[in-house]
Protein backbone atom coordinates (compact mmCIF):
# COMPACT_ATOMS: atom_id res chain seq x y z
CA UNK A 1 0.00 0.00 0.00
CA UNK A 2 1.86 3.07 -0.77
CA UNK A 3 0.92 6.12 1.28
CA UNK A 4 0.16 9.45 -0.28
CA UNK A 5 2.99 11.92 -0.10
CA UNK A 6 2.31 14.12 2.80
CA UNK A 7 0.36 17.51 1.80
CA UNK A 8 2.45 20.93 2.62
CA UNK A 9 0.62 23.44 3.60
CA UNK A 10 -0.65 26.00 1.27
CA UNK A 11 0.16 29.43 2.16
CA UNK A 12 -3.15 31.80 1.87
CA UNK A 13 -3.19 34.78 0.09
CA UNK A 14 -2.90 37.69 1.86
CA UNK A 15 -4.17 41.12 0.32
CA UNK A 16 -1.61 43.34 -0.58
CA UNK A 17 -1.69 46.62 2.13
CA UNK A 18 -0.76 49.97 1.28
CA UNK A 19 2.42 50.60 2.97
CA UNK A 20 3.83 53.74 3.95
CA UNK A 21 6.57 54.76 1.72
CA UNK A 22 9.80 55.17 2.86
CA UNK A 23 11.18 58.23 4.34
CA UNK A 24 7.95 59.68 4.92
CA UNK A 25 5.75 59.85 8.13
CA UNK A 26 2.04 60.60 8.37
CA UNK A 27 1.35 64.06 10.21
CA UNK A 28 -1.00 64.85 12.89
CA UNK A 29 -2.23 68.50 13.27
CA UNK A 30 -2.77 69.13 16.72
CA UNK A 31 -5.77 71.07 17.87
CA UNK A 32 -3.59 72.82 20.53
CA UNK A 33 -1.27 74.18 17.88
CA UNK A 34 -3.97 75.54 15.50
CA UNK A 35 -5.15 77.27 18.87
CA UNK A 36 -1.96 78.77 19.41
CA UNK A 37 -1.64 80.67 15.85
CA UNK A 38 -4.98 81.90 16.24
CA UNK A 39 -3.58 83.55 19.51
CA UNK A 40 -0.54 84.49 18.41
CA UNK A 41 -2.17 86.14 15.22
CA UNK A 42 -5.13 87.58 18.09
CA UNK A 43 -2.38 89.45 19.99
CA UNK A 44 -0.54 90.80 16.75
CA UNK A 45 -3.86 92.29 15.60
CA UNK A 46 -4.10 93.88 18.81
CA UNK A 47 -0.95 95.33 19.44
CA UNK A 48 -1.13 96.88 15.76
CA UNK A 49 -4.46 98.48 17.03
CA UNK A 50 -3.71 99.94 20.30
CA UNK A 51 -0.50 101.05 17.76
CA UNK A 52 -2.45 102.48 15.50
CA UNK A 53 -4.79 104.44 18.17
CA UNK A 54 -1.64 105.93 20.04
CA UNK A 55 -0.48 107.62 16.23
CA UNK A 56 -3.84 109.06 16.25
CA UNK A 57 -2.92 111.28 19.18
CA UNK A 58 -1.64 114.85 19.22
CA UNK A 59 1.25 116.81 20.49
CA UNK A 60 -0.17 119.39 23.42
CA UNK A 61 1.90 121.69 26.22
CA UNK A 62 1.84 121.03 29.59
CA UNK A 63 2.59 123.25 32.43
CA UNK A 64 5.77 121.73 34.18
CA UNK A 65 4.90 123.41 37.22
CA UNK A 66 2.07 125.67 38.71
CA UNK A 67 1.61 128.54 36.91
CA UNK A 68 0.41 132.19 37.84
CA UNK A 69 -1.32 134.74 36.07
CA UNK A 70 1.08 136.69 34.18
CA UNK A 71 3.68 134.75 34.16
CA UNK A 72 5.57 134.96 30.72
CA UNK A 73 6.19 131.82 29.27
CA UNK A 74 8.96 131.12 26.38
CA UNK A 75 8.79 127.45 24.03
CA UNK A 76 11.62 125.64 26.21
CA UNK A 77 9.15 126.40 29.71
CA UNK A 78 6.90 124.13 28.56
CA UNK A 79 6.55 120.04 28.23
CA UNK A 80 5.43 118.48 25.03
CA UNK A 81 3.02 115.29 25.64
CA UNK A 82 1.28 113.00 22.89
CA UNK A 83 -2.76 112.55 24.16
CA UNK A 84 -5.68 111.41 22.22
CA UNK A 85 -8.02 113.77 23.05
CA UNK A 86 -10.71 113.85 20.04
CA UNK A 87 -12.62 117.00 19.22
CA UNK A 88 -12.14 118.64 22.46
CA UNK A 89 -8.09 118.45 21.98
CA UNK A 90 -8.76 121.78 19.28
CA UNK A 91 -9.15 123.65 23.24
CA UNK A 92 -5.10 123.08 24.12
CA UNK A 93 -2.29 124.82 23.05
CA UNK A 94 0.35 122.59 20.18
CA UNK A 95 3.87 123.60 19.64
CA UNK A 96 3.23 124.91 16.61
CA UNK A 97 0.50 127.35 18.52
CA UNK A 98 3.67 128.56 20.48
CA UNK A 99 5.31 131.87 19.05
CA UNK A 100 8.64 132.28 19.50
CA UNK A 101 8.10 135.59 21.32
CA UNK A 102 6.41 132.93 24.22
CA UNK A 103 3.24 133.95 26.00
CA UNK A 104 1.36 135.17 28.52
CA UNK A 105 -0.37 132.88 31.54
CA UNK A 106 -4.15 134.93 31.78
CA UNK A 107 -4.94 132.58 34.67
CA UNK A 108 -3.09 129.78 37.34
CA UNK A 109 -2.61 126.82 35.34
CA UNK A 110 -1.49 123.38 37.54
CA UNK A 111 1.39 122.12 37.71
CA UNK A 112 0.98 118.60 34.99
CA UNK A 113 -2.03 120.14 33.40
CA UNK A 114 -2.66 120.79 29.62
CA UNK A 115 -2.49 124.55 28.87
CA UNK A 116 -5.58 125.59 27.17
CA UNK A 117 -5.60 128.38 24.49
CA UNK A 118 -7.69 130.37 26.54
CA UNK A 119 -5.62 130.49 29.52
CA UNK A 120 -2.59 132.46 27.87
CA UNK A 121 -2.55 135.28 25.81
CA UNK A 122 0.59 137.72 23.65
CA UNK A 123 3.24 138.23 25.20
CA UNK A 124 3.16 141.77 24.56
CA UNK A 125 -0.66 142.05 26.42
CA UNK A 126 0.82 143.57 29.63
CA UNK A 127 2.63 146.26 27.69
CA UNK A 128 0.06 146.86 24.11
CA UNK A 129 -3.48 146.91 23.34
CA UNK A 130 -5.22 147.31 19.98
CA UNK A 131 -7.67 150.28 19.54
CA UNK A 132 -9.66 151.32 16.93
CA UNK A 133 -8.94 155.10 15.64
CA UNK A 134 -11.31 157.53 13.06
CA UNK A 135 -8.80 159.47 10.57
CA UNK A 136 -9.32 162.51 9.09
CA UNK A 137 -6.63 162.09 6.42
CA UNK A 138 -6.20 158.31 4.37
CA UNK A 139 -3.49 155.85 4.73
CA UNK A 140 -1.08 155.81 1.61
CA UNK A 141 -1.31 153.11 -0.44
CA UNK A 142 1.73 151.53 -0.02
CA UNK A 143 1.19 151.30 3.91
CA UNK A 144 0.43 147.62 4.73
CA UNK A 145 -0.81 145.40 7.53
CA UNK A 146 2.33 145.48 10.03
CA UNK A 147 3.53 148.56 9.56
CA UNK A 148 5.02 150.81 11.80
CA UNK A 149 3.04 154.31 12.13
CA UNK A 150 2.99 156.99 14.52
CA UNK A 151 -0.23 158.63 15.08
CA UNK A 152 -0.44 162.63 15.17
CA UNK A 153 -3.64 164.35 16.34
CA UNK A 154 -4.03 167.91 15.80
CA UNK A 155 -6.80 169.42 19.19
CA UNK A 156 -10.19 170.45 17.91
CA UNK A 157 -10.23 173.67 18.46
CA UNK A 158 -13.31 176.29 18.52
CA UNK A 159 -15.28 177.18 14.98
CA UNK A 160 -14.21 174.18 13.17
CA UNK A 161 -10.10 175.08 13.53
CA UNK A 162 -7.84 172.83 14.40
CA UNK A 163 -4.35 173.32 16.67
CA UNK A 164 -1.09 172.15 15.74
CA UNK A 165 -0.50 168.24 15.60
CA UNK A 166 1.69 166.09 17.63
CA UNK A 167 2.29 162.63 18.16
CA UNK A 168 0.84 161.27 20.50
CA UNK A 169 1.59 157.36 19.81
CA UNK A 170 5.02 156.14 18.72
CA UNK A 171 5.41 153.32 16.58
CA UNK A 172 2.05 152.22 16.47
CA UNK A 173 1.17 148.92 14.38
CA UNK A 174 -0.98 148.52 11.74
CA UNK A 175 -3.50 145.48 12.15
CA UNK A 176 -5.81 146.19 9.73
CA UNK A 177 -8.09 148.94 7.98
CA UNK A 178 -11.70 148.29 8.76
CA UNK A 179 -14.59 148.42 6.63
CA UNK A 180 -16.81 151.53 7.46
CA UNK A 181 -20.16 150.74 8.58
CA UNK A 182 -23.45 152.92 9.56
CA UNK A 183 -23.00 156.76 8.66
CA UNK A 184 -19.74 157.85 7.94
CA UNK A 185 -18.97 161.79 9.27
CA UNK A 186 -17.37 164.33 7.12
CA UNK A 187 -14.27 164.48 8.23
CA UNK A 188 -13.10 160.20 7.79
CA UNK A 189 -10.95 159.63 5.88
CA UNK A 190 -10.90 155.57 7.45
CA UNK A 191 -10.81 153.79 10.37
CA UNK A 192 -7.92 151.36 11.38
CA UNK A 193 -7.22 149.13 13.76
CA UNK A 194 -3.53 149.83 16.18
CA UNK A 195 -1.60 147.91 17.97
CA UNK A 196 -0.60 151.17 20.39
CA UNK A 197 1.73 150.76 23.80
CA UNK A 198 -0.75 150.88 26.58
CA UNK A 199 0.88 153.99 28.26
CA UNK A 200 -0.48 155.77 25.26
CA UNK A 201 -3.89 154.69 25.24
CA UNK A 202 -5.31 157.66 27.95
CA UNK A 203 -4.11 160.37 24.98
CA UNK A 204 -5.66 158.59 22.56
CA UNK A 205 -9.09 157.96 24.37
CA UNK A 206 -8.82 161.83 25.04
CA UNK A 207 -8.18 162.81 21.59
CA UNK A 208 -10.89 160.38 20.18
CA UNK A 209 -13.34 161.61 22.41
CA UNK A 210 -12.45 165.96 21.99
CA UNK A 211 -12.71 165.36 18.65
CA UNK A 212 -9.20 166.07 17.37
CA UNK A 213 -7.79 165.34 13.79
CA UNK A 214 -6.10 161.88 13.44
CA UNK A 215 -3.62 160.93 10.80
CA UNK A 216 -1.37 157.85 11.16
CA UNK A 217 2.27 158.38 9.40
CA UNK A 218 4.26 155.50 8.44
CA UNK A 219 8.02 155.61 10.23
CA UNK A 220 9.64 154.26 7.71
CA UNK A 221 8.45 152.94 3.78
CA UNK A 222 8.93 149.53 2.74
CA UNK A 223 11.24 148.69 -0.33
CA UNK A 224 9.66 149.84 -3.65
CA UNK A 225 7.12 151.60 -1.56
Amino acid sequence: MTEAPASTPSTASTPPTASTPPGRTRRHVDARLFVGLVLVVASIAAVVGIVAVADEGEDVLVAPRLLSAGDVLMPDDLEVRRVALGVEGHGYLTPGDMPEAGVVVARTIGAGELVPRAAVGDSRGPRSTTLVVALSTPLGATVQPGDALDLWSAPALEAGRFGAPAVIASRAQLVRSVTHEGIVTGNDAGRVELLVPRRDVARILSALANGDALSAIPVSLTIGG
